[in-house]
């Protein structure tokens, strides 16, 4: 399941987990996530959830809705888009994080390593062969 993980000043706060088919955003409160902005249309944006036909898993479109002052992802205007893991949104003054659960790169597999300081461990990037 991917969520949103709400950014104030460069720190992740409130976490909100996209668990519908359409996830709207937007200053009206029938909205899935209502932000108090008047910068931010009343309803601003969309996040549709669709089945990868390619393989297992889902995709997540992020479309704006005709909203007034715009749409951005990584601080370029869309009016949709593929969302990846690490995107940030930005709508009004609010940014969001976008996290799949999912990633796409399953390669890659993080191990903990043990250091000289009890309950301190550090990843090391497993190579590849």
């Amino acid at each position: 399941m991917a969520v949103l993980v709400q950014l104030k000043e460069g720190l992740a706060g409130i976490r909100l987990h996209i668990d519908k088919e359409k996830f709207s955003i937007g200053r009206g409160p029938e909205n899935d996530i209502s932000i108090d902005d008047g910068l931010v249309s009343k309803v601003h944006a969309v996040i549709e959830i669709m089945e990868n036909k390619e393989k297992p898993g889902f995709d997540y479109f992020l479309q704006d809705q005709a909203s007034t002052n715009g749409l951005y992802v990584n601080d370029e205007k869309i009016q949709r888009h593929k969302l990846s893991h690490g995107d940030i949104i930005r709508l009004g003054l609010s940014n969001f994080q976008f996290q799949d659960d999912v990633k796409n790169n399953m390669d890659e597999t993080a191990q903990l390593q043990k250091t000289w300081i009890p309950g301190v461990f550090y990843t090391k990037k497993k190579s590849k062969s």
